[in-house]
């Protein structure tokens, strides 16, 4: 009597493997992304918790989160050819991201909204936006990274991959 050993389908394990990495990517980069708000930082290497804001219009409020419109609009972009592109169509996400030089212009509409939030806070800022003889009022923002390259996320992604593949030749 021979006994033969039957050989594992590896293309067949590889393609299961290759799908449920891109599944799994997909959830768990979107969920690292959107942690950055709850953290109030972004982990590349390390964490990095954001600057304050100066002029704080809501104490104690969480910095980048006044309606949540921001965390929520984060999506998946592209996804095939073992690769994931996360990303989001908010028009204000680079700014806070990337950091940067906004140039607003103070029109008359502008002048009569800061009146009106002069009147409703009462805060001076406001007035003095009301009173500025210019024109184009410049504003630094900071650079608050929530989306992009993390080694801590690739870590976790090859920690879960290997684990996934030391459990499927266990299986065999």
């Amino acid at each position: 009597m021979s006994e033969t050993n039957k050989l594992p389908d590896l293309e067949s394990m590889v393609t299961r493997l290759l799908k449920e990495a891109e599944s799994y990517a997909s959830v768990s980069g979107l969920n690292f992304f959107k942690e950055s708000f709850e953290k109030q930082g972004w982990t590349g290497t390390a964490f990095e918790p954001w600057q304050a804001r100066t002029n704080d219009l809501r104490p104690g409020g969480a910095i980048l989160t006044d309606s949540g419109q921001l965390r929520d609009s984060l999506q998946i972009l592209e996804r095939g050819n073992l690769k994931i592109k996360y990303g989001t169509f908010s028009p204000y996400a680079s700014i806070h991201n990337h950091g940067g030089v906004m140039m607003i212009p103070i029109t008359k509409k502008s002048r009569k909204y800061f009146w009106y939030m002069y009147y409703r806070t009462k805060k001076e800022l406001y007035r003095g936006l009301a009173l500025t003889k210019k024109k184009i009022v410049r504003v630094q923002m900071p650079k608050r990274q929530f989306i992009g390259y993390s080694d801590t996320l690739m870590i976790q992604l090859d920690d879960w991959i290997l684990n996934r593949i030391i459990t499927r030749f266990k299986e065999i």
